[in-house]
């Protein structure tokens, strides 16, 4: 069957559809869910690949007389700036065949095919054309366990599988190359829109980072507060609402105090290995998302900021920081951060500096203040996991595994074998106790220039 005789056919099937869905099973709804995301996937890369072949033939103009965006905008109501990009996306599959032909079989959604189109085209700097193209092909073969996200970042493993020789130094040139980009690309645009202010930019990414944990740590202050005070009257404002209030408070903080050099500093978690950073190795440091910096990045970092060092076991697992509390301490608080990354349940991706420190055992049942014993939660999941005190509940539990990270369990109602579930940070990750290994570090506050460890963070 030919693409045309295919979505004529698709699109008189659809006219056919029929819209009663009423009375539905749950389990029948998400299959149906599941199954029309993955025909629009399949699709969508069939319409950036016609999309593709028709402008390398030069379809519209021939036809029309006019360019392929052109056309696309007189066809259905689409913006300059909406037609541009579904050229933009074509060109970008024109150029990766392999990635193309996984797009329409459904190997890849569309998000994947993006991601993994940018981080070629950040190689291609670095490799040579046969290397391109394995490195195509891998990250293809990945796409069935990794997201978009994930694909992106995927640079390193790339380069030691397709240049295992010169894996470090393509990498670190490539940092450094993303992080002088940053500074090329910083900017700040702003102006009036009725009774608002609207503005857009773009800053360095460890300087984002500091900045992201300053609005999230006034944004979480801001969301106790409504808490503690308990008016049943007051509104309730959505995380962006908070997020802004967070800036507001930032600026008349601000506008009403002197800033001093040095001080205030935000934190901003990094993971660090100091056998690595000393040889100058790529990606020594990691930021919270698990995204790598340069070298020289993190030793500037470092220069400005408190060093928290938490001790990792030989495969990465945070070691034991301290029970001495039922409250959490800043040193436990740093590892649950280290470890989990954001909120632990399966799906969720609220940062962590939005997230709660769950006990796994309630406090009350003799629950400890330990590594071994919490797990970070989003206010939403913190809520589900809770244990209801008479156990009257069917729902989902956290327990640390034998391997030091979290998993969840399902409710019977959901899975009667109640077979644990992970996030997928922790799938496929594997940890031990052990000593030695790799450091992890956090950057906090510094006075007047010289370095003051806040605490100790390996027990």
């Amino acid at each position: 069957m030919s693409a045309g005789e295919l979505l004529t056919e698709l699109l008189a099937d659809l006219d056919r559809l029929d819209p009663d869905r009423a009375g539905l099973e749950p389990s029948v709804r998400l299959e149906w869910l599941r199954l029309a995301r993955k025909a629009q996937s399949r699709v969508t890369g069939l319409c950036s690949m016609l999309a593709a072949e028709a402008e390398k033939a030069d379809a519209a103009e021939k036809a029309t007389g006019s360019p392929l965006k052109v056309w696309l905008g007189r066809q259905e109501p689409l913006s300059r700036s909406e037609a541009s990009a579904v050229v933009h996306q074509a060109r970008a599959l024109a150029g990766r065949p392999v990635v193309a032909e996984a797009a329409v079989a459904g190997r890849v959604n569309t998000g994947q095919a993006r991601s993994i189109g940018r981080l070629l085209d950040g190689l291609k700097n670095s490799l040579d054309a046969p290397q391109l193209g394995r490195a195509e092909e891998l990250l293809v073969g990945w796409a069935n366990r990794m997201d978009a996200s994930q694909l992106e970042g995927a640079a390193a493993k790339v380069l030691a599988e397709v240049a295992p020789v010169d894996a470090d130094e393509l990498l670190e040139r490539r940092l450094q190359a993303e992080a002088e980009e940053g500074w090329r690309n910083r900017h700040l645009r702003f102006w009036p829109v009725a009774g608002s202010m609207r503005f857009e930019g773009s800053l360095p990414r460890v300087e984002g980072e500091a900045w992201v944990a300053l609005i999230n740590a006034h944004t979480e202050a801001a969301r106790r507060t409504a808490i503690e005070a308990r008016d049943p009257l007051a509104s309730r404002p959505t995380l962006e609402q908070r997020r802004a209030d967070a800036l507001i408070s930032l600026v008349r903080g601000v506008s009403k105090s002197k800033p001093v050099f040095g001080a205030g500093t935000a934190k901003v978690i990094v993971t660090l290995d100091y056998a690595m950073l000393a040889a100058d190795a790529a990606g020594a440091g990691l930021i919270r998302d698990g995204e790598k910096l340069s070298a020289g990045e993190l030793r500037r970092l470092c220069c400005d900021a408190e060093i928290i060092p938490v001790v990792l076991g030989d495969n990465s697992e945070v070691l034991d920081v301290g029970r001495a509390s039922r409250f959490v301490t800043p040193a436990i608080r740093t590892a649950l951060v280290v470890r989990d990354g954001g909120c632990a349940f399966p799906g969720c991706d609220v940062p962590p500096d939005l997230c709660e420190a769950h006990h796994t055992r309630p406090w009350r049942l003799g629950g400890r203040t330990s590594l071994r014993e919490m797990v970070l939660q989003c206010h939403s999941h913190h809520g589900m996991v809770e244990p209801a005190r008479y156990a009257t509940r069917d729902q989902w539990e956290v327990r640390i595994a034998e391997d030091g990270l979290p998993e969840f369990l399902p409710p019977r109602r959901l899975d009667p074998e109640r077979r644990p579930l992970r996030h997928a940070r922790h799938v496929g990750a594997a940890t031990a106790e052990g000593s030695g290994g790799t450091v992890a570090a956090s950057g906090a506050t510094t006075q007047g220039g010289a370095r003051r460890p806040a605490s100790t963070a390996a027990g």
